[in-house]
């Protein structure tokens, strides 16, 4: 029988006080490309303290919010670290509820201005102009390294594209990555404390296992099956040009199907095209759609590949990327994890 075990570890602030501990309720850890911020939720069941001071409440916790924390789950002898961030939140109440956020946290503490006010008078008293009026363009690397230095925060790009005429003013440089996600197409999300800005699914982290049905997956309650002809759908792609400017939209699926809207940073016709035709085949087709439930390893993670497998239904074995992970840990229910399958992709 597999013996589920957790293990926390966090450090103050100061870098005074370091504590492991393993007795907690439950844990449930989200991840997803999609969300921006992977969060972890910890429930301790009772007051603790350490060397007679409380770890978590009264008017001087040994550990408060900001603190760093790690979170390992696994099976006897087995542990992983599974999450890796900051306390944002410490409960007032029994029990206890720790709620935190990986890296991104760091990036919510602080705002930017870019250009920054110092660029900005250097042009406008050269060139004797409004603010508004300048066309100040910037690369991808530029942009991050001015708005992650501060926390001296390492990232990688999937490339070094020019964004063009870029304004933030009193943004945190989360929302200078969400604007990225929402404006250029960009997500960015944290991978062993390395922050990844580019394509959603970067195959250079991508691992890929196969689950059968009738052995790992507890629960496929939410899963269905959906055959392509069924899922109506448009896909409507613009692409975003280096002066700001917008291409003509571009539309293929489903004239009478639910629209989506996706957006490319300096594509011409043809390559928009094809992207817009990629997007549907990868949400049209005959393949399961949904949730299933797992045991806790193998450890799926944002981004992998799963190659779902049945004795009972052969033909529809098939191989999915997931787009999202939950991981809940408890002493009730042991260890286990939820994949939200994504686009079928063999």
């Amino acid at each position: 029988m597999l013996q589920a075990q957790c293990e926390i570890n966090i450090t103050n602030d100061s870098g005074s006080k370091d504590i492991t501990f393993n007795f907690v309720h439950s844990i449930e850890i989200e991840s997803s490309y999609e969300n921006l911020t992977d969060t972890c939720k910890i429930t301790i069941p009772r007051k603790l303290t350490f060397e007679g001071a409380d770890l978590f409440v009264g008017d001087d916790p040994i550990f408060k919010r900001g603190d760093k924390i790690e979170v390992s789950i696994g099976y006897v002898p087995n542990i992983t670290k599974v999450f890796s961030g900051y306390i944002k939140t410490v409960g007032s109440n029994v029990p206890t509820i720790l709620e935190c956020e990986d890296g991104m946290y760091l990036l919510k503490q602080y705002t930017v201005n870019y250009p920054s006010k110092k660029a900005l008078d250097k042009v406008i008293s050269t060139l004797k102009v409004h603010p508004a009026t300048i066309p100040l363009k910037v690369k991808l690397d530029e942009l991050l390294d001015f708005c992650l230095t501060p926390k001296e925060i390492e990232y990688e790009v999937v490339d070094n594209i020019d964004l063009g005429s870029f304004r933030v003013i009193n943004a945190s440089p989360a929302m200078v990555l969400d604007k990225l996600k929402s404006e250029y197409g960009l997500y960015s999300y944290f991978r062993d404390g390395i922050l990844h800005v580019g394509f959603a699914n970067d195959a250079s982290v991508t691992s890929e296992a196969e689950l059968k049905m009738e052995e790992v997956v507890i629960n496929s309650d939410t899963l269905e099956w959906s055959r392509a002809e069924d899922v109506r759908i448009k896909c409507v792609a613009i692409s975003i040009f280096p002066d700001n400017t917008k291409s003509d939209p571009i539309e293929f699926g489903d004239a009478d199907g639910n629209q989506i809207t996706i957006r490319k940073y300096n594509m011409d016709a043809k390559s928009l095209e094809f992207a817009a035709k990629e997007w549907i085949s990868e949400n049209k087709y005959t393949g399961y759609k949904g949730d299933i439930e797992t045991f806790g390893e193998p450890i799926i993670k944002h981004g992998d590949r799963v190659k779902l497998t049945s004795v009972k239904l052969p033909e529809r074995d098939g191989t999915f990327l997931v787009k999202k992970v939950k991981r809940i840990y408890s002493v009730d229910s042991g260890n286990h994890q939820v994949l939200t399958l994504g686009a079928k992709v063999g």
